[in-house]
């Protein structure tokens, strides 16, 4: 195996005076991407980093002097070096450092910015020399720029919300498909036209019932909502139209009214619509047709004003088609229909929501928390059969379950953990928009290594010069991608 300057002891890269805070130092300049020099007074090297050496080691080696010969060589004795020599002694004599000074060395071809920062302390006074090749800085300035761009592209989305009513904007997500609906529950809401809100389970349903109904002109009155599957059969028609006193065994003696009436003037919320038995269809028809009631065990008509939302997770077209749902009482509720996307269909607002639900859990114990990387990776590659009640539980276990404040990969749920993006079969569809720049970066890389590997037949040494990079690069991305 070819050795790594990593081999080469900090003992011949290092002459400065030992102490617990420069040992630190060193130790945190050793894995900076960038060049690093220190020099004395008497413009001797007395430390340079890994980076240095694996940038500088073979233009220094044509001139003569040898990876082990750099420590307390005299700044002058450098190729190129010798003109900063006035401006590093300027720089000792002010004390002031100097940012973002252009450097280039002929010599290596090297070129780009450095910081000369001046060193006091008791025991030693020299210089800081910190070298950013102009290349690099041309890689990470693209990055910033990709980033930025992003961040632009959300911004833009969050604006296309400005024009709702406050409720919409409230509701969490900037993906192309849920800012279409929210358009349209804007759209509907002050009208008063029946609204049936149609999407799978856990989409947030009652969240824009709850968006239309206080963006109405019925905003001032109350909004009852009403879960149909939850009610038995026997019980249905009394929850909903109320009865009078004596109407049945065990009546309350003054009667009760249902919850049309007690949505007199508001809004009445018929959540899972589709599982309401035929017998109470017809009821309710007349019901909405009529705009009145008579309670069970009455005889006078009660008239009414309010406002009907329904939400369902079945396909009402179908039901009717099968004859399980009446027609005419489909048209009369599904006036201005309202589909909610899946989360599975709206990825980029996944990581908007994870986070909103982590801020809102109530433990006082963490300040801030936040999600790695991977995991949010992982909720993005997960299709969410259970939408965003699932994500939202997924998140509070998680909360609870980890103690630190970066909540890692290891506490994601199964199900979780193994998912991945547009499997063949699994009906999903891969979101492009959504891959991490450093992940795609990393496995062009990879495949570009192992295809120069293969070329050569397995050596190195060519393959490094065919990459166009360090000795040392090479082999630290060998171990990054398994490739040794």
């Amino acid at each position: 195996m070819e050795e790594t300057h990593t081999d080469m002891p900090m003992e011949l890269r290092n002459s400065l005076p030992h102490s617990q805070a420069m040992d630190s130092l060193l130790t945190v300049l050793d894995v900076l991407d960038a060049y690093v020099l220190i020099v004395d007074q008497e413009s001797r090297i007395r430390f340079f980093n890994l980076s240095y050496l694996d940038a500088y080691q073979s233009p220094l080696a044509r001139v003569g002097i040898p990876q082990e010969k750099i420590l307390g060589l005299p700044l002058v004795s450098l190729p190129d070096s010798r003109k900063d020599w006035e401006l590093f002694q300027r720089i000792m004599k002010s004390g002031k450092a100097l940012q973002k000074y252009y450097f280039q060395d002929d010599d290596s071809h090297y070129s780009g910015l450095a910081d000369l920062v001046p060193i006091v302390t008791d025991v030693f006074s020299g210089i800081m020399i910190i070298q950013q090749e102009r290349e690099k800085l041309r890689a990470l300035t693209q990055e910033i720029a990709h980033y930025k761009a992003l961040a632009s592209s959300l911004q833009k989305k969050l604006d296309a919300k400005d024009d709702l009513p406050p409720r919409f904007r409230q509701i969490i997500g900037v993906s192309e498909p849920f800012v279409k609906a929210l358009r349209i529950g804007a759209q509907v809401a002050p009208t008063g036209s029946s609204v049936c809100i149609l999407g799978e389970s856990g989409t947030g349903k009652e969240v824009f019932a709850e968006a239309i109904h206080y963006s109405s002109a019925y905003a001032q009155g109350p909004l009852i909502k009403v879960n149909c599957a939850a009610i038995p059969e026997s019980l249905m028609e009394s929850e909903l139209f109320g009865y009078e006193k004596g109407a049945f065994t065990g009546a309350n003696l003054n009667g009760n009214p249902g919850k049309f009436e007690l949505a007199n003037n508001g809004t009445l919320f018929l959540d899972e619509v589709g599982e309401m038995p035929p017998s109470m269809q017809v009821k309710l028809l007349r019901a909405l047709q009529e705009r009145e009631i008579t309670r069970v065990g009455g005889r006078k008509p009660i008239k009414l004003n309010f406002r009907l939302i329904t939400a369902t997770n079945r396909d009402l077209e179908q039901m009717v088609r099968e004859g399980t749902f009446r027609e005419d009482l489909y048209y009369r509720i599904c006036i201005i229909p309202l589909h909610l996307p899946p989360l599975r269909e709206r990825r980029s607002d996944i990581p908007l929501l994870a986070s909103e639900f982590l801020a809102s859990l109530d433990m006082p114990q963490w300040k801030r928390r936040a999600f790695s990387d991977e995991v949010l990776e992982q909720f993005m590659n997960y299709s969410w059969p259970g939408n965003i009640r699932e994500l939202k539980n997924c998140v509070e276990r998680m909360a609870i379950l980890c103690m630190t404040e970066e909540i890692g990969a290891e506490y994601l749920p199964a199900a979780v953990a193994n998912a991945s993006v547009g499997l063949p079969g699994t009906g999903v569809a891969p979101d492009l928009t959504q891959y991490r720049l450093h992940d795609i970066l990393d496995k062009v890389e990879c495949d570009a290594i192992r295809s120069v590997l293969s070329l050569t037949g397995g050596n190195k040494a060519k393959a490094i010069e065919i990459l166009g990079i360090s000795k040392r690069n090479f082999y630290l991305k060998l171990d990054k991608y398994g490739l040794r």
